[in-house]
């Protein structure tokens, strides 16, 4: 990357004129600070060196990674404007997660790579024609395919920007992008999203006083979402760990106790599975 790596990642990824919020987290205090600026503004050297400055005094940068409305104030669902881009997060096993994603053939390359602290990435692709809906429902298939932090597949999330030091990390660690595409890739170039996985994201006014959505009738509940993904996941062999904590994370601030929760629903799944094998095996491969 260029040598300003962070006005270049800006530059590469956005419109001049999207709005976008930077967000700055003080690790010593939790102060979160939020700026909205144009792209162009943001990738400007007196916006960089404000940014760079922040950074040395153990400030983490993050950038929001959909525009904003024109006449956004906060940076929520309602907020955002036009999908620029799908991501995943990986916070465990990611460079090997990185690897098999980059293997599959029926996934774009993406267009960056960012690796945010040893063995923890950032995947993102430059999208268009995504509503908001359609974009957390396939970010939220990604996940399951990959195994990726399911908490970081709504429109509104802000990533880290390349270019500045991680202070999340001890020892810190210097946040740093490749990029592998140019291309800006349509829905129809991504894996359709499970009819059962398309209730999750919807517009606000939608959600009960927990964050859901309430359902129309027809509808799965998200519990039998986290049902439907458990046995898809064991199906296909990832441990019972792993989708516990999926679950775990995807389902925390709504659940007293998400762990619990979510190893009741996979040990529930699991059993549900060995009885569906046994009774296969009693009828036989041709009843």
């Amino acid at each position: 990357m260029a040598k300003n790596a962070a006005s270049q990642f800006i530059l590469d990824n956005f419109e001049l004129k999207d709005r976008l919020a930077v967000v700055l987290i003080d690790r010593r205090s939790g102060v979160v600070t939020q700026r909205i600026a144009l792209a162009n503004q943001i990738a400007s050297q007196e916006f960089q060196v404000w940014l760079k400055s922040e950074n040395r005094s153990g400030r983490d940068v993050f950038v929001s990674m959909n525009a904003l409305a024109d006449d956004a104030r906060s940076r929520t669902r309602r907020d955002v404007s036009t999908i620029r881009h799908l991501y995943l997060d990986f916070d465990e096993n990611g460079t090997r997660a990185v690897q098999l994603l980059q293997a599959r053939e029926d996934i774009p390359k993406p267009n960056y790579l960012v690796n945010t602290s040893p063995d923890h990435w950032q995947v993102s692709w430059k999208v268009q024609g995504f509503g908001k809906e359609q974009a957390e429902a396939t970010m939220r298939e990604l996940v399951r395919e990959f195994g990726a932090d399911p908490a970081a597949t709504d429109c509104a999330r802000v990533m880290r920007v390349p270019g500045f030091v991680n202070h999340k990390r001890h020892p810190t660690h210097l946040v740093r992008a490749e990029r592998l595409s140019t291309e800006i890739y349509t829905p129809d170039r991504f894996p359709r999203p499970d009819q059962e996985d398309r209730l999750t994201a919807a517009p606000e006014g939608e959600f009960g006083t927990a964050g859901r959505r309430k359902l129309r009738p027809g509808h799965l509940s998200q519990s039998e979402l986290d049902w439907a993904y458990a046995k898809r996941a064991l199906s296909r062999g990832d441990s019972p760990e792993s989708v516990i904590a999926a679950i775990a994370n995807y389902r925390r601030g709504d659940k007293p106790d998400p762990e619990y929760y979510a190893r009741l629903t996979v040990g529930k799944a699991a059993q549900d599975l060995a009885h569906a094998t046994l009774h296969r095996e009693t009828l036989g491969p041709d009843r």
